[in-house]
């Protein structure tokens, strides 16, 4: 198992660098952050201080020696895709051949609105990130490129310097819906599945193969991994705590038992939490971008590290 970090838990550019560094001197494959303009605290009416996810990535490649560098995920509609080619070319040329590009069709309302874009339909911004996919790979390899798509045309592009990582940093899409699943299994290198049911995986990564089949992927070389959080604790008093904080917190709608939440998350004694991972990774996970949440354990991060890795 392949193990990436998302370091967005601290909105202090020194903070992020601090834990970036502490990751990769762990051993982590990767660090990752999500790719939003405004944060999500009702409490702080959403006034989280985001650094720019691009920007930051570009620091933390000069700070950085080993690591690869990647986002969960960048929202296609941020940024026109002939010029995001551009920037994972120059963030690959930086790091020396460490960029990735994770990639969604975008989600958040308000955050679009607050800064001026338009919120299509999700079939449009689908439609979108589909021809997005198209544009990356032809100007990551191709001398020059004309392209006259239903959304976007561009004339004579020359993308220079090429990205170092060949042959072009790993594509790939953070989803769980329907369409988004048959596009990435086409065209991407790999499947960022986000906070999800344990026993759900299965029929999902059943799906993800069978897609594979029918497009004639080889699956060896298609990643699929998962976004979650993991709860490491001491004490059976702790596991109840949280059982129950996460009970109060879901929709009246789909309160699940305490049944549910121990069998769907990672919430447990290291031995625990290993198998745990042991059993997706037997599922066909290949790589989790997890964060370590607070608990009364002293340090859940060098604890996972040192008897979970």
């Amino acid at each position: 198992m392949k193990f990436g970090y998302y370091v967005r838990t601290a909105y202090n550019y020194l903070k992020i660098r601090e834990l970036t560094l502490r990751v990769e001197e762990m051993g982590f494959q990767a660090v990752h952050v999500n790719d939003h303009l405004i944060g999500f605290d009702e409490k702080q009416d959403k006034k989280e201080p985001y650094l720019e996810a691009l920007m930051l990535m570009s620091a933390l490649a000069v700070e950085t020696k080993k690591i690869k560098l990647g986002h969960i995920v960048l929202c296609n509609s941020f940024r026109n895709p002939a010029y995001l080619a551009k920037m994972i070319s120059t963030l690959d040329n930086i790091s020396e051949g460490r960029a990735l590009l994770w990639v969604g069709s975008g989600w958040y309302e308000e955050e679009y609105l607050a800064y001026g874009y338009p919120f299509p339909s999700p079939k449009r911004r689908v439609d979108e990130l589909e021809e997005s996919l198209v544009i990356f790979k032809k100007l990551f390899t191709e001398d020059t490129t004309n392209f006259d798509g239903k959304i976007w045309k561009l004339v004579n592009n020359r993308n220079y310097p090429k990205p170092i990582s060949k042959p072009y940093p790993q594509i790939v899409l953070g989803t769980a819906g329907k369409r988004m699943t048959d596009i990435a299994c086409r065209e991407a290198d790999g499947i960022n599945i986000p906070d999800f049911k344990l026993d759900k995986l299965p029929n999902a990564i059943k799906n993800i193969k069978e897609k594979l089949v029918k497009y004639n992927r080889n699956t060896d070389n298609f990643e699929i991994s998962l976004f979650t959080g993991i709860s490491l604790v001491n004490s059976q008093e702790e596991i109840d705590q949280i059982v129950k904080k996460t009970i109060e917190s879901s929709k009246k709608e789909e309160k699940p038992t305490k049944e549910e939440v121990l069998k769907n998350s990672f919430i447990g004694f290291q031995e625990d939490i290993k198998e745990k991972i042991a059993t997706v990774e037997d599922m066909g996970i290949g790589k989790m971008v997890i964060i370590m949440r607070e608990s009364d354990v002293k340090d859940p991060l060098k604890l996972f590290h040192d008897k979970v890795m």
